[in-house]
C-alpha cells in the first residue's frame, strides 16, 4: 500500500473537532527512529499551532507479512493507542509539568481509503528535541546542559512517583519548550497499575540507549528494580550525552572487546562482568576528560558512575541503598543537578 492510499498520510487541509486545521505535514528525517505506527502533523486554530499524532492503521500490513493474525495485530495497535492516551490523562490529572502530556485525543474519518478511521492525539508544538540546542563546544552552554538535566530528572521522579517508568528515554525523546525541557513520547513506558501493550517484554526503549544487563539478558525479574535500574541508567546516559554527544551505551560498546560484545557473547553475564567494569571506569574517564572546571568534573563523574555503574543491584544513590522500596529514588540526583546549576549559574554570572 503507498502512501497515497492511507489516510493517515492524507490529512493535510482537514478540519478536525474542536476548531482545529491540519495545515503542514511533518516528514521523518534521516536517522529519526520511532513512530512507526504514526504520522505527523501540525494543526492551527486561530493563532495557536499544535502537534498532531495521526495513527496509521495501514502499518498492520506490514506486519501481517511476518505471518501474525490480522486481528492480534489491530488489537495490538488500538491497545498502544488507548495506552498512550490514558497515560497521558494520568500524567496530566496527577500534574507531571515535566512530562509532555495529550491536550486532546479524537479521531477522523477519511472516505474513499480501505481504512478511512484515523485516530490522533494532540499535543503542544515543541521547538525541536535537545539535538537542536546542544552545542559541545560553547562553554556558556554548561548552564543550560545542567539546567536541562535536572529537567528530565525532574521528570522521570515525576513519573516514577506514579509507578511509572519511562524506558526509552534519549536525545530525541526530550522536548524543547522555549528554556524548558520535557520528557517525551510516553507511549513506551511501563505502568505497574495501568495494563500496556508491552508487558510481557523486559524493556521497551531503543537497544542502542539500554543498560547492560538488559543487552546481555541477565536483568532482574522483579518489576521495579528492572525498570527503575533501567531509568536511572537512561538518565545518567542522557548526562553523558549532554556532554559528549553520545551514550553511556556507546561508550560501553567501544572499550568492549567485540568478542565480548552483548551482540556476540553468548556465555554467562557473570563471565564478562570483569570486562565490562573495566570498559564502564574507562568509558566514566573518557566522559570526565571532557569537562574542563574540576569541580564540575568531580561531581558529573560520581553521578554518572552511580547512575549508570554497569551492574543495576549497585546503581542508584549509595545513601538508599539499604531503602527496600526506593532504592533508585532519583530525590539525591535531582538535588544535586539543581545545586550544580545554580552553583555554575552564579559563578559564570559573577566572572
Amino acid at each position: 500500500m503507498s502512501m497515497a492510499d492511507d489516510a493517515a498520510h492524507n490529512l493535510l487541509g482537514l478540519e478536525l473537532e474542536g476548531g482545529w486545521k491540519i495545515t503542514e505535514k511533518i516528514d521523518k528525517v534521516p536517522g529519526q527512529t520511532g513512530s512507526f505506527f504514526s504520522v505527523c502533523y501540525k494543526i492551527q486554530r486561530g493563532k495557536e499551532i499544535c502537534f498532531l499524532k495521526a495513527f496509521d492503521f495501514s502499518k498492520f500490513q506490514e506486519i501481517a507479512a511476518s505471518g501474525k493474525k490480522v486481528v492480534d495485530i489491530m488489537t495490538d495497535m488500538l491497545n498502544a493507542h488507548r495506552y498512550e492516551r490514558d497515560l497521558s490523562i494520568l500524567c496530566e490529572e496527577r500534574h507531571l509539568d515535566k512530562v509532555v502530556t495529550v491536550r486532546e485525543a479524537g479521531e477522523v474519518s477519511v472516505p474513499g481509503y480501505t481504512y478511512p478511521l484515523v485516530p490522533y492525539l494532540i499535543f503542544d508544538l515543541a521547538d525541536g528535541d535537545i539535538r537542536k540546542r546542544i552545542s559541545f563546544a560553547e562553554k556558556l552552554d554548561v548552564v543550560w546542559k545542567l539546567y536541562s538535566s535536572h529537567s528530565i530528572a525532574v521528570g522521570l521522579k515525576q513519573l516514577h512517583g506514579i509507578n511509572v517508568s519511562h524506558q526509552d528515554l534519549k536525545p530525541s525523546n526530550v522536548l524543547l519548550f522555549a528554556t524548558e525541557s520535557k520528557i517525551a513520547d510516553i507511549g513506551r513506558s511501563q505502568c505497574k497499575t495501568m495494563s500496556s501493550p508491552y508487558d510481557d517484554l523486559a524493556f521497551t526503549g531503543d537497544l542502542n540507549y539500554a543498560p547492560p544487563e538488559i543487552l546481555y539478558d541477565a536483568y532482574d525479574s522483579d518489576w521495579a528494580t528492572r525498570t527503575f535500574a533501567t531509568d536511572c541508567y537512561l538518565l545518567g546516559s542522557m548526562i553523558v550525552f549532554y556532554f559528549i554527544g553520545i551514550s553511556m551505551t556507546a561508550l560501553l560498546r567501544s572499550h568492549l572487546p567485540d568478542k565480548l560484545s552483548w551482540d556476540v557473547w553468548r556465555g554467562s553475564f557473570e563471565d564478562v562482568k570483569e570486562y565490562l567494569l573495566d570498559s564502564f571506569q574507562k568509558s566514566t574517564q573518557q566522559f570526565a576528560e571532557t569537562i574542563n572546571n574540576e569541580e564540575l568534573k568531580t561531581e558529573l563523574s560520581l553521578l554518572v558512575s552511580q547512575l549508570c555503574y554497569p551492574f543495576p543491584e549497585k546503581r542508584g544513590h549509595p545513601k538508599d541503598a539499604h531503602l527496600v522500596n526506593n532504592k533508585y529514588s532519583l530525590e539525591r540526583f535531582v538535588t544535586r543537578l539543581d545545586v550544580l546549576h545554580k552553583k555554575v549559574k552564579f559563578k559564570l554570572i559573577n566572572e
